[in-house]
């Protein structure tokens, strides 16, 4: 509070904190005063105190105008979020306690007083003013200001204020400004634009918030990753330069193939470079951010400095991949101060033993004690993160060590998961026993990844534990109603696959001893095998007792025998021998034929036993979420969840399964259909809306996993049939783009390239752009084809009248056969029988495998037409393949990918087709990043293998 007054000769600013001292300076002499004056200064202090004390009551009451609270009617409601970056409590203490330089006045009294407020009226111009320049920066405001010219004009603004006002609130309102025009900079991925605003801002004097140190961090790992998926030409020169000839093709087809995925997936070479700059960067904006801070020492530094720049380093590690032990090495060389925030950060970078060990650390620290004695929203959302890290880490430890098509699965390794996740889920039930969080957000959050990462482990009875509890301890409504989301029930679904994972982990052995079950020795299979064995052991008994006989006879000394007797024996005993080594190889033969068909049978009913278990969680699942009061029969988000994981364990586990001889596409077929038809039943029932857009879209992902989900099981018919559903509930003949892509490629593995171009020309006749797999499955399709075939001769699959005819002649002359020729022929009859279709038929689940209201041959001799005729201008001819890859880059502008281009590339130089060759090289030059740098490099080293030539070679 300040009082001002005026005598003739001063001009007096007094707060009430400096009444005492100006008194005794009158009293003592310093201040001569007349009586009136004195009397006058008397009631202006009571005046003034008491509108003071009003006012303060009034603004305490009234909310703190922020300039940055509204975004102006020029731009969207969504966007005006940017300028509202999230601030926690240490941030604003950090700010509250960050020196910002105050502008003070001189004054003729010798009282020292602090610079003047400013009034609401210029606080509100100021706002206002500030509000604009940050509204400006956004790219889709009617208003905006391209950078080049944003920079001068905040500059001006700034320096404007600062000359016309003289106060800490401006300062503080400056920085908030700068702060949220970073953050929109940085949302909007324009990285240099917030660098150089934190310039900027330095250089006027103001120091960067926490909030700035935290986006500048991200933004380095933000840049990096927006940038071109393709690694540059110039790295990939880099990271190769050290790979010998002998390794050199497999490593750049490595890289041709990843070209376009994320950086997670791509080699192990480019992902560490990535990481190595990625960390050069951070380690940059900490060195930049120590050395503001003016330290002279490291105590000092460490005094001076703030956890949350290191913090928000170590969560870009974590989300980006760098490893543990990376991490650690920043804390160490930093010599950090671990705070709570930090441990959220390394939980969740931290995998497999790293969780329980990082987790241990925190228990044994007092932060836990902390965090449960406050009720405040902080530590909630401490907890909550804490949490949500430590059951995401098991989740990432989970994916990427099983969910690899190509790394094996061994039960250690899936034990020890499970080990990790009952420790951490334990101990943090313990550190936080029915812990009341801030929101029911957060509540739901914390057990929607526990039960994640309990279904990510395939731990039944947690899931279901996880579940109870949820339910038992959520907060009630008003009317004393637990307040539940679905979000959990639907993660604990996520379990099912882990059933046919642990069908995975089952040995031979194991199934050898499932074997010797009742249910395997009944087998239909098995008992003709069985009983085919035993005939042509019989056998094979029989002409060893023959040969014993005729030895038994050559050997007697009471029988003599004479030349045509003897040469009669000789000649029984070579049939029979030749009968013993013939029998003896079928014998061979049925054997391991029938132990394959009990084991085949014996993984059947393991796969059988297993999913039903699955099933059962399933409807735990269900039921709960029945009685959490959710319309189960009706809600779409629990099919397509459902769907959603049938199509996950096609996709990641069909393929292991299948080289293990475990075939389940069966029994996970009948799940599909089933769940179709429950929907397809919905839907005609009229339970569901067809009429609401939402209801479409989540009825066309619905149908979208379960048509990935039969192509990734190999199942052609039935992948037919779900499309023919799906359009007939849509009432559309138009498909989602990534089911075209999955019939593309099913037809193209079948060797069907005009079938799969019949789809790419539905495709544009529907107007829809193909993906850059479609075209590639459909190129890469023909040149196997032309490989496989002489001439390049397209396959002949018509049986002609000939063949009939000679099939019959065979058929007439078998009619009259010996004993022998007839058990030769059952033998071959039965074995050319495959062992998996004879089992398969054995579960009866033909009829399961229906769809109601489907016309199946209508639909397949339409299907045939319509692939007959848009198939028909299919290529055929490598200069057709050329023509297809500029055809749809002209017509959509879609560039073949590397892999695709490579192996045409590679057979016009093994064909000499320098023409051709020069035709498509040319082709690719014209496109927008036709030519890839992996491509290129590529292309480089194949031509110096044939002569030294280059690509200029081959330029116009």
């Amino acid at each position: 509070m300040a009082i001002e007054f005026q005598t003739e000769a001063y001009q007096f600013q007094v707060t009430s904190t400096q009444v005492t001292l100006l008194r005794n300076r009158i009293h003592s002499g310093y201040i001569n005063l007349t009586t009136s004056v004195l009397i006058s200064l008397i009631v202006w202090l009571r005046r003034d105190m008491h509108r003071a004390l009003r006012l303060r009551r009034v603004s305490a009451a009234a909310a703190r105008p922020r300039w940055r609270a509204t975004r102006s009617s020029s731009s969207s409601a969504a966007r005006a979020l940017l300028s509202l970056p999230a601030r926690s409590s240490f941030l604003q203490n950090s700010r509250r306690n960050a020196p910002i330089q105050l502008v003070t006045r001189s004054f003729t009294s010798i009282v020292e007083h602090p610079a003047p407020q400013l009034t609401d009226k210029q606080r509100e111009s100021v706002v206002a003013l500030l509000k604009a320049r940050c509204n400006a920066l956004y790219d889709d405001n009617e208003a905006y200001v391209a950078p080049n010219e944003a920079l001068p004009l905040w500059l001006h603004d700034v320096q404007t204020l600062q000359r016309q006002y003289e106060s800490p609130q401006l300062n503080e309102e400056v920085a908030h400004a700068y702060e949220s025009g970073v953050a929109i900079a940085s949302k909007q991925r324009q990285f240099e634009l917030a660098t150089q605003l934190t310039q900027q801002m330095q250089e006027l004097g103001f120091r960067p918030t926490e909030r700035i140190r935290q986006y500048l961090i991200r933004n380095v790992a933000l840049q990096l990753i927006s940038g071109s998926k393709r690694t540059s030409l110039q790295d990939l020169r880099e990271i190769l330069k050290d790979v010998t000839d002998d390794k050199w093709q497999r490593e750049i087809m490595s890289v041709v193939e990843r070209e376009e995925r994320p950086l997670q997936l791509k080699t192990d070479k480019e992902f560490a470079l990535f990481h190595e700059r990625l960390i050069t960067g951070i380690e940059a904006q900490l060195d930049e951010y120590e050395h503001s801070l003016g330290a002279q020492n490291a105590k000092e530094l460490k005094l001076k400095r703030s956890t949350v720049p290191y913090n928000e380093a170590l969560r870009v590690y974590a989300d980006n991949g760098v490893k543990f032990s990376r991490m650690l090495q920043l804390m160490v060389t930093r010599d950090l101060v671990v705070d709570v925030e930090t441990y959220e950060a390394l939980l969740l970078g931290a995998r497999w033993n790293e969780i329980p060990a990082t987790l241990s650390q925190l228990l044994d620290s007092k932060m836990v004690e902390e965090l449960t004695s406050s009720a405040s929203t902080t530590a909630s959302g401490h907890v909550h993160t804490l949490w949500v890290n430590a059951m995401k880490a098991i989740v990432y430890s989970s994916t990427e060590r099983f969910n690899s098509l190509s790394a094996s699965v061994y039960k250690r390794h899936v034990d020890q998961l499970r080990k990790v996740f009952m420790f951490v889920d334990k101990q943090l039930s313990s550190a936080f026993p029915k812990f009341n969080y801030a929101s029911a957000t957060q509540y739901d959050e914390v057990y929607t990844m526990r039960a994640k990462a309990a279904a990510a482990c395939g731990l039944i009875a947690p899931v279901k534990r996880i579940l109870d509890e949820y339910i038992e301890r959520a907060p009630l409504s008003t009317e004393d109603k637990p307040v539940l989301s679905k979000a959990p029930f639907l993660a604990a679904m996520e379990i099912f696959p882990w059933s046919l994972m642990d069908v995975l982990m089952l040995s031979r052995e194991f199934a050898l001893a499932r074997a010797e079950s009742r249910d395997v020795a009944t087998s239909p299979r098995v008992v003709e095998m069985r009983m085919m064995y035993e005939r042509i052991m019989r056998k094979l008994t029989k002409a060893q007792q023959t040969i014993d006989e005729i030895k038994r006879k050559k050997n007697a000394e009471d029988v003599t025998l004479d030349e045509n007797d003897l040469r009669e024996l000789l000649g029984q005993q070579s049939r029979a021998n030749q009968i013993i080594e013939q029998e003896s190889r079928r014998a061979t033969t049925v054997e391991r034929r029938l132990n394959n068909a009990r084991v085949l049978k014996a993984n059947q009913l393991l796969i059988k036993e297993y999913l039903k278990r699955a099933d059962k969680t399933v409807d735990y699942v269900l039921s709960k979420l029945l009685d959490a009061g959710f319309d189960v029969e009706n809600d779409l988000d629990v099919s397509v969840k459902l769907m959603e994981q049938y199509m996950k364990a096609a996709r990641r586990l069909d393929r292991r399964l299948t080289q293990r001889q475990k075939h389940a596409s069966l029994h996970m077929m009948q799940r599909v259909f089933k769940q179709v038809n429950a929907v397809s039943r919905a839907v005609q029932s009229g339970g569901l809306d067809m009429q609401d857009p939402e209801t479409k879209d989540k009825l066309t992902k619905f149908f979208e996993h379960a048509v990935c989900t039969a192509v990734r099981f190999w199942r052609e018919e039935e992948t037919d049939a779900l499309v023919r559903q799906q359009q007939r509930l849509l009432g559309t003949k138009q498909l989602a783009p990534r089911e075209y892509d999955q019939l593309i490629f099913q037809r193209v593995t079948s060797l069907d390239v005009r079938g799969a171009h019949s789809l790419l020309q539905e495709m544009h006749n529907a107007g829809m752009k193909p993906s850059q797999e479609a075209i590639h499955r459909i190129a890469l399709g023909l040149l196997h084809q032309r490989h496989a075939s002489p001439n390049g001769e397209a396959y002949n699959t018509v049986d002609t009248e000939e063949d009939d005819g000679e099939e019959e002649a065979e058929e007439s002359e078998e009619q009259s056969t010996s004993p022998e020729e007839a058990l030769d022929y059952e033998l071959s009859a039965m074995l050319n029988v495959s062992d998996r279709e004879a089992i398969e038929q054995e579960l009866g689940l033909s009829e399961a495998l229906k769809l109601e209201g489907d016309d199946k041959l209508s639909a397949q001799s339409a299907a045939a037409a319509r692939s007959l005729l848009l198939g028909s201008d299919a290529p055929v001819t490598i200069e057709d393949l050329i023509g297809f890859l500029q055809d749809w880059y002209n017509l959509y502008g879609v560039e073949p990918l590397g892999k695709t281009v490579v192996p045409v590339l590679a057979q016009l130089l093994d064909a000499n087709n320098l023409p051709e060759f020069r035709r498509l090289l040319q082709i690719l030059e014209s496109m927008e990043g036709g030519l890839t740098p992996a491509t290129q490099l590529w292309l480089e080293k194949r031509l110096e293998q044939l002569g030294g030539k280059t690509l200029d070679d081959f330029r116009l």
